[in-house]
């Protein structure tokens, strides 16, 4: 049982084979292949980080909305 167990962490995990890798090594960033992508992706981020935050949860949002609904 353990040898069955040691020879099944030996094999490539199969998301690994989806990627495309052999378990191996790792595949470059797609930032190290293009300095444009990695311009791209940076504003992508930053643009993300800037984005304006809700306030509350949804549930208090719905509670509020549901009160306005109510009192018309």
């Amino acid at each position: 049982m353990l040898e069955a167990h040691n020879e099944q962490a030996r094999q490539v995990p199969a998301w690994r084979l989806l990627e495309g890798g052999q378990g191996g090594g790792t595949a470059p960033a797609p930032t190290e292949a293009s300095p444009e992508l990695a311009v791209r992706q940076n504003e992508l981020h930053l643009a993300e980080t800037r984005a304006k935050a809700t306030q509350g949860s949804a549930s208090i949002q719905d509670r509020r909305n549901q009160r306005r609904r109510d009192q018309r």
